[in-house]
Formats: structure tokens, sequence, C-alpha cells
């Protein structure tokens, strides 16, 4: 005979499962409510947790990769910036192809004498590089732009003007780094004929910088943004900047969309370092000043101080704007025609000096 539970029992054995089946449900409720709230939450923040820093009541928060303040671009985890050195790099026809010039964070050009242009370029990342020239002589104009960043200056001699400079300004003598005085820190190479075979290194630049720089960056950054997608990029193809009256140093950059960069092109070829690398811009940033020859061997004036016209190409499109730079100490900057400092592109910017802007072509 089975046995028998009571009515009472199995009434309550019955509402025990009823409520245990009622916390479950609630529980998954629970989990997935929560589950959805997070995730709303999340996206609500998502935007100030992929950026670089964020305001929060009462802090800072930094988040994520720190950048150079030379060129905007991001360093990767346990590298750091690396004090400025402006190094002038020949570019006569003997002297190319040039080596180191692609990994430079910055270049300025401008003419010199005898219808070429010569090239300041700005290195402080911390990348090796093993040859960094060919190293020429300095020009007033080229003293100027570096002081903006308190550069280290890398040279072989230089004009009677800008030795007279570098010889009556302090700041510009300790930071001097003259190759017929300070030999060690450039050697002679033997494939080139002089004055086109002058090199430095990454390794002797490092030396200098232990020496004479002090370790410590003191200069205001441009302003950087992220590459405009790829829907919002222009469509110019290239830009043409007339700087000698000879083409073969004038500055004519390609413009890859999809890779969203300039390529910098030499007579219909793309211009490249030694070791194949090319030569490539992020930002053009063309700077129109008083540019006069004042004297026989056709040395030039360049005004570096003051304000004027430019244009700054990137993203594929062009924007009209001014320069200004209020002392040799500080940094040349650009704005819009509404006062807005321009915001540039991570990485490589080519600053180009011109004597009007009708040098300047598109298509």
């Amino acid at each position: 005979m089975g046995i028998k539970i009571p009515y009472c029992l199995l009434l309550a054995t019955m509402s025990m499962a009823v409520n245990k089946n009622k916390i479950i449900i609630f529980s998954i409720i629970i989990i997935f409510a929560t589950a959805a709230f997070s995730v709303i939450l999340y996206q609500g923040l998502k935007p100030f947790l992929i950026s670089k820093n964020f305001n929060w009541p009462g802090a800072v928060i930094k988040i994520g990769k720190s950048a150079r303040i030379l060129d905007g671009v991001y360093l990767s985890d346990g590298e750091s910036e690396k004090y400025p050195v402006a190094v002038m790099i020949d570019n006569k026809y003997e002297a190319r192809p040039w080596s180191g010039l692609s990994y430079a964070g910055l270049v300025f050009e401008a003419p010199v004498e005898g219808g070429i242009t010569r090239f300041l370029a700005v290195y402080s990342s911390s990348r090796e590089i093993k040859k960094i020239g060919p190293v020429r002589s300095i020009r007033p104009y080229y003293l100027d732009w570096a002081s903006g960043y308190g550069a280290l200056m890398a040279h072989i001699g230089g004009s009677p003007a800008a030795l007279a400079d570098i010889a009556n300004n302090s700041g510009l003598k300790a930071r001097n780094l003259d190759g017929y005085y300070l030999g060690n820190y450039f050697w002679r190479a033997n494939d080139r004929i002089a004055p086109h075979n002058a090199y430095t290194s990454s390794k002797l630049l490092d030396a200098a910088r232990t020496k004479f720089s002090g370790g410590k960056i003191n200069f205001s950054p441009w302003k950087f943004k992220s590459d405009a997608f790829s829907s919002e990029r222009g469509s110019n193809k290239e830009v043409g900047i007339d700087l000698s009256i000879y083409s073969a140093y004038d500055a004519v950059w390609e413009y890859d969309k999809e890779k969203n960069i300039y390529k910098r092109k030499i007579a219909g070829a793309y211009a490249h370092d030694d070791d194949n690398a090319l030569i490539l811009a992020k930002n053009i940033a063309v700077l129109e000043t008083d540019i006069e020859i004042i004297d026989a061997v056709s040395r030039r004036k360049i005004s570096t101080i003051g304000s004027g016209n430019a244009l700054v190409f990137q993203d594929g499109k062009k924007t009209e704007g001014v320069w200004e730079k209020k002392s040799a100490n500080e940094m040349l900057r650009f704005y819009d025609k509404n006062g807005k400092e321009i915001e540039f592109n991570r990485g490589t910017t080519w600053v180009e000096a011109v004597l009007s802007l009708d040098k300047v072509t598109e298509n």
C-alpha cells in the first residue's frame, strides 16, 4: 500500500517549488538587467574611455598612450620623446639620395644660394637612425625656426650672418653643434665628394643631447587631431610649390587619399632616402614671406618674425590662413581665416617658405 502524503504538506511542497522557480526567474531577470545597464553605461562613457585623457570631478585621469609634442605621434609603451635636434640637410643633386630625412618629425624647406633649397630636419623620436645627412651649413632663418623649439642645431659651418648670430647670442651658442669645432658628432663618408659627404646619426645626436640639452623639452606644441575619415577627405591629387629657378628643386607632393599621405616627387619620380624609404608628409604648410638676395653669391634674407599669408594642405584639402611667429624663441604657428589655430594630423609636417602663394599650384 502506497504512502499517503497529508494534503497540507502537499500544498506546502508545491508552494515552495513555485517560490523557488520565481526566485530563479527573478535572478535571471536581474542578471540580464544588470548586463544591459552595463552595456548602456559603457556606451555612454566610451567617448571618454577611448580618449587620451578626460576630466572627472576633482581629478584628471589619463587613459591611453602619450604623444610626442613635436609631431603628435603616439608613443609606444616604454618609449619617451627625446630633446629636439635640428639638422641642416643638403639638397643639391650630389647629395641625393639623402639619409634619414624620412624619419624627421618636422622639416623646414627654404631657398638658399645657387637656386637650390635646403632642409632643416627636426628629430625627437627614439628610433635608431644610423645615418643622417648629408649635413651642410646653416642660415639665419633656419636658426630662427629651430629656436622656436629650443632645438640643438647640427650643421657644418654657416653663412657669415648665421655664424655672427650664433656668436652674439648665448642661447644659440649653447645649442650650437657645429661640425667645424665638434667633429666627434659627425663623420665624412668616402663614397661622396666634399662638401656633400658629412653625416651624423641618432647615436651621435644622443651623445650631444646628453652633453648640451639639459634633457628638458620646453616648447608649446601645435594642436593635433586624428586623420579625417575617408569619406571626409578631399580630392586634391597634387600640390606643386615653385621654390627655385630649377624644376629639380621644386617641391611636388602627390596625395594618396587611401593612406591619407603626401608623397614627395622629384622630376616625376618619388623621392626617397638611400634605404629606399619614401619622403612622406601628413601635413604641408606653406608660408608666404619676404625673400631677398643680399650678396653677390645670392645668399637670401628671409623674414621669419611677424606674420603673413599661409596655406595648409592636409586630408586632401586646402586651408587658407596666416602664419605667425612673434619672436625668434617662440613657435611658428598657423591659424585659419577665423583666427583659430589649425590642428595638424599626427605625423611629419613639411613647412615650405615662398615669396608668394602664387608659387603654389594644386590639381
